[in-house]
């Protein structure tokens, strides 16, 4: 297992929104208003294992690693830099 400390390095050195390795995969922007069931236009945090799950699918290197390590929490507290529950496309740097 990953030691959480480079873990959240790793997060927070780069955005989880990473251009897909598969040319066939839906881009992060897309993904994020699939995972966006309440059309809010944020993710809580069910949303965001929507999102973290089309990502692995898509072969996003870090999708893959909080997945696997189950660091959906600490990613989503990670990434909600204004601690509101909630990550806007801001906050997962999708353009």
């Amino acid at each position: 297992m990953i030691d959480r400390t480079l873990l959240a390095v790793m997060l927070l050195s780069s955005g989880l929104a990473a251009a897909p390795d598969h040319a066939e995969a839906g881009t992060p922007a897309e993904d994020f208003v699939a995972s966006d069931a309440d059309r809010s236009g944020t993710l809580n945090a069910a949303e965001f294992r929507r999102f973290i799950a089309l990502g692995v699918a898509a072969g996003r290197p870090r999708a893959v690693m909080i997945r696997d390590n189950n660091a959906y929490d600490m990613a989503f507290g990670r990434v909600d830099r204004d601690r509101n529950g909630q990550l806007s496309r801001a906050e997962l740097q999708i353009r």
